[in-house]
């Protein structure tokens, strides 16, 4: 094991700056950003709107991002949290137009937790295999099941006229699924 890495230690530098900052300063804000404050598309990524879904959102991320970096597989960890902050940028921004507020990292919670699956469902114990297929899927349903009713399944109660985005579980996601790559896992990985 070769612990912390830089990746999840510079998550958790970003994660304490923020949270020494009011959120406002740094949520993601449809006029503002319209207005040219295009890095609050990234920088609301880092803020929440409440503690249990800043405390979820950032053990998910320091936790998944530690353990891929201890087995070596930190290029792919840094990937998908590139893809991950893009791609809610993405469904935050364009295809979200009735959104003008944004805060979370569960965008880029879900790109790791896909990464994670997707490696774990390649190795070669075929019970390790079952359970991260059974992940994914878990994973699925909880996006349908908040598209359906609208609730967020693990950040508990938001405030009054937040809503949760499943599109930026999904598109996170897909993130962490095209970092995985097509590869075989039990060759090299950096």
């Amino acid at each position: 094991m070769r612990g912390v890495g830089e990746l999840t230690a510079g998550l958790a530098v970003l994660s304490a700056a923020a949270l020494l900052q009011p959120a406002e300063a740094l949520q993601y804000d449809r006029v503002r950003v319209d207005a040219g404050e295009v890095w609050r598309l990234l920088a609301g990524q880092m803020v929440h709107w409440t503690a249990l879904m800043a405390a979820f959102d950032l053990a998910m991320l320091l936790g998944l991002g530690a353990w891929l970096e201890a087995r070596g597989d930190r290029r792919s960890a840094a990937l998908a949290l590139l893809l991950g902050a893009t791609l809610t940028a993405l469904a935050v921004h364009a295809l979200s137009p009735n959104l003008t507020l944004y805060r979370g990292s569960s965008g880029l919670a879900s790109a790791l937790f896909v990464l994670a699956a997707l490696r774990i469902a390649r190795s070669s114990a075929r019970a390790a295999r079952v359970l991260a297929l059974l992940a994914l899927g878990l994973f699925l349903a909880k996006a349908v099941w908040e598209l359906v009713t609208g609730q967020a399944f693990f950040a508990g109660p938001l405030p009054a006229g937040v809503e949760v985005v499943p599109l930026v579980h999904l598109l996170g996601g897909l993130g962490g699924a095209v970092a995985a790559g097509p590869g075989d896992e039990r060759k090299g990985r950096t």
